[in-house]
């Protein structure tokens, strides 16, 4: 153990023995199980640096030969100690690329009897370009131009005085040997292998390669790695751990890069077993001054964390640190991540101040916007921890911009996060808002399957605390046996005297699952998957596929209604709603600048046809409605259905019929004239316009979720540029203007939504419901 990671470690343990004994200890026998020396270089002596593009001179080249000498340089460079290589200068993050004090690059010159390569090297710090004395070698010798490179580089550096001064300590080079030198024809077979070949290619070149190459076994090596199975790994590793001649550089590269896979997989046992092997490889190289050696402790260190051990994870996670300081790359993903690790670790082991320091020192260095939702939270809750109430609302706040900008106002984070948002609301003197915050949370159960959320049983708790407080028992035991009801029994918390409330633990990462692009999250998901499915089309009669009724969802248009009367009084939820659809409203009266899709509107019906589509053709008349029909149900329309009652269906100037499927490609089908049935009609433009779509008893229920799912991305793609209200079975969704992604906001009354009979009962429900946690940053009491 270096000195540095001594006296790091032993002023953390006066620290911790002061504030929490089982760190002391945990971090003592660290101190003791550490046996092995280690030295460890400063980022004063050693130099850093990275690998460049090679360049090109005249007219002819060779593409195989460039990358495989790439490949070549890059593996050997990789055994160095003494200094510090950080990679390919195309491949390293910002932070190691402002690290790499000197960048190693040539040009290569193809002749007629062989190449000739003259070396250069670029130093950062004093903003010159030196080269070398350029060295032929024939087509026959070119196996060895590795060597040729690699010597001809280090030697730039050692041999040109301005850089040598710069040097404290020189790099020990690994020039490789003779041994190493290819064959002409095996240089070429070797140029054949390409990463970006199927692994079926990748078996058939290095199957013909028998030669005493280290970096031949480790292409071999890799390719049984990618069959990702555990025999694979279980093979490889035991052949190489045990081969005398693999450098322990390559034994290194192996068994991180299994302990990485099982990281991947979540397999934390087996990531302990592989990074404690990467770990001691790396040791026995010498080389532990380096970004590699720190990426893996810090790998050990979260792989403990996360299977439970966490007080073991302390050494790691805090070498860790101390090494990516060292090396000035605190900045880098890898040691941002660390620290992420490291702040959690703190405040699960009571350290809350040192937690917060650690946290705030990271944000805004995430680059996911969800990742960065989450640490939002986890610093919150750290701070509303320390009594910092203004500070957690002020990064909540800001949090729920981001969160509303991304579309995650119903993930589980966003929720938690409002939750805790209530709770420093309240502390920070707001009580009515915090209350507010807390019912809309509560309230939310009736728009999607909330219940069994923790976050939502927190709710009812903390509103049972308010009910407290206030002395209002029969309100409290209400409450308070609603959340009893819905804990998990050994998670059941007694109510308090005091204002303390339930806001939940800080979340770790990779505790958590990324959503795909532009899909539903959880809470959403579940709900639209509720309605879908549930019926086949094509086995009911014409008169089942067909039924509707008069009113039967005059719910849209009194919900629309409200949006478009200025004289409305609406809720601040509504109110932002209402911008974020139609911006100016007067340009918008009786429903000017709206297309109206509604798909599966009845069409075929003998009495009735498209009456609810009538509905809202006739309420406001400036709308374009568009009737979005499957064609055969259209023919059956023109075929069947009286004359008297499609006349009464084409009065109406402002309809439109478009015969096409419901989850068809839309831009296609809307595109298309011949799917349009009143010929005389225009199609209605759809730039600048705002856009309604309504699927009630129609695709909704009869097609698959696996079809409903693309139909939502396929229009939010086509239609990015126009704000979208969908009105999808009794579920109310929006996609803002410039977005793709649909958010849930709300629902309709169970009017008109009972499908094996005719009901214009509302059972006592409101004609329609928003979250306003889904549309507003603010919640007004």
């Amino acid at each position: 153990m270096s000195r540095f990671q001594k006296n790091t470690l032993l002023t953390f343990s006066l620290l911790a023995f002061v504030a929490y004994a089982p760190l002391y200890y945990s971090i003592r026998n660290a101190i003791q199980k550490e046996t092995r020396t280690i030295t460890y270089e400063s980022a004063e002596s050693v130099s850093f640096f990275s690998l460049g593009d090679f360049e090109i001179e005249g007219k002819e080249s060779d593409t195989k030969t460039l990358l495989l000498l790439s490949d070549l340089i890059d593996f050997e460079f990789k055994k160095l100690t003494g200094a510090v290589y950080l990679g390919r200068e195309d491949s390293l993050s910002l932070p190691k690329k402002n690290r790499s004090q000197f960048v190693f690059y040539g040009s290569f010159e193809w002749e007629e009897k062989g190449i000739t390569f003259t070396p250069k090297l670029n130093s950062t710090e004093q903003k010159a370009t030196f080269s070398g004395k350029p060295i032929f070698v024939s087509y026959e010798e070119r196996g060895k131009l590795v060597a040729v490179i690699y010597q001809s580089l280090s030697h730039l550096l050692d041999e040109t005085i301005r850089l040598h001064r710069l040097l404290k300590r020189p790099p020990e080079w690994k020039v490789p040997s003779a041994d190493e030198f290819l064959s002409e024809s095996d240089f070429v077979r070797l140029s054949e292998y390409n990463s970006s070949l199927s692994f079926e290619e990748k078996t058939s070149v290095l199957k013909s390669l028998e030669f005493p190459s280290e970096y031949l076994q480790y292409l071999k090596f890799h390719l049984s790695l990618e069959k990702r199975s555990e025999e694979s790994f279980k093979e490889v590793w035991r052949t190489a751990g045990s081969n005398s001649s693999l450098s322990s550089y390559t034994k290194f590269t192996i068994a991180k890069y299994i302990a990485e896979f099982y990281f991947s997989k979540k397999e934390f046992g087996k990531v302990i077993e592989f990074a404690s092997a990467a770990r001691k490889e790396r040791e026995v190289t010498k080389s532990v001054f380096h970004s590699d050696y720190a990426d893996t402790i810090s790998l050990l260190g979260k792989a403990l964390v996360l299977d439970g051990k966490k007080e073991e994870a302390v050494y790691y996670l805090t070498s860790a640190r101390k090494l990516y300081e060292t090396l000035g790359l605190l900045k880098d993903p890898s040691a941002i991540e660390n620290s992420y690790f490291y702040g959690l670790l703190l405040y699960d082991l009571s350290q809350t101040e040192l937690a917060s320091f650690e946290l705030s020192s990271i944000h805004g260095m995430i680059t996911g916007p969800l990742e960065q939702i989450y640490l939002d939270y986890n610093l919150a809750k750290v701070y509303y921890d320390l009594g910092r109430y203004e500070a957690a609302v002020s990064l909540l706040k800001d949090q729920r911009k981001l969160v509303l900008a991304e579309g995650f106002p119903n993930h589980d984070i966003a929720l938690y996060s409002y939750n805790l948002y209530g709770a420093s609301l309240y502390k920070s003197g707001k009580w009515s808002v915090a209350k507010s915050v807390w019912e809309s949370l509560v309230n939310a159960k009736s728009i999607y399957g909330i219940e069994e959320k923790p976050y939502h049983r927190y709710a009812l708790f903390n509103l049972a605390v308010l009910s407290k407080l206030k002395n209002n028992p029969e309100q409290t035991e209400s409450l308070y046996k609603q959340y009893v009801r819905l804990s998990p029994y050994g998670q059941i918390v007694d109510l308090p005297i005091n204002d303390t409330f339930e806001t939940g633990k800080p979340i770790y990462p990779y505790t958590w699952d990324l959503p795909n692009h532009n899909s539903f999250v959880e809470l959403e998901e579940k709900t639209i998957r509720s309605y879908t499915g549930h019926y086949l089309f094509n086995s009911q009669d014409e008169e089942i596929r067909a039924r509707t009724y008069e009113n039967r969802l005059e719910d849209t248009n009194l919900f629309l209604d409200d949006l478009l009367n200025s004289k409305a009084f609406l809720s601040k939820s509504m109110s932002i709603l209402r911008k974020t659809l139609f911006g100016d409203l007067k340009r918008f009266e009786k429903g000017n600048q709206i297309v109206f899709f509604d798909i599966g509107p009845a069409l075929n019906h003998p009495e009735y046809p498209g009456v609810t589509s009538l509905a809202v053709a006739k309420h406001f008349s400036g709308m374009e409605v568009v009737l979005w029909e499957l064609p055969g149900e259209v023919d059956l329309f023109l075929k069947k259905v009286k004359p008297e009652l499609k006349d009464r269906l084409y009065s109406f100037p402002n309809i439109r019929i478009l015969s096409a499927d419901g989850v068809g490609e839309f831009q296609t089908l809307y595109s298309d004239p011949n799917n349009w049935i009143l010929r005389n009609r225009p199609i209605p433009n759809l730039k600048g316009k705002t856009i309604i779509i309504r699927a009630a008893n129609s695709i909704d229920i009869y097609e698959p979720y696996t079809k409903i799912l693309p139909h939502f991305q396929n229009i939010g793609k086509a239609l990015k540029t126009n704000p979208i209200l969908y009105f999808f079975n009794r579920s109310i969704l929006l996609k803002p203007a410039g977005t793709e992604k649909f958010i849930l906001i709300g629902n309709q009354s169970i009017r008109g939504f009972h499908h094996n009979f005719q009901s214009l009962d509302r059972n006592g429900e409101p004609p329609y419901s928003i979250l306003p946690f889904t549309v507003s940053e603010e919640i007004q009491p």
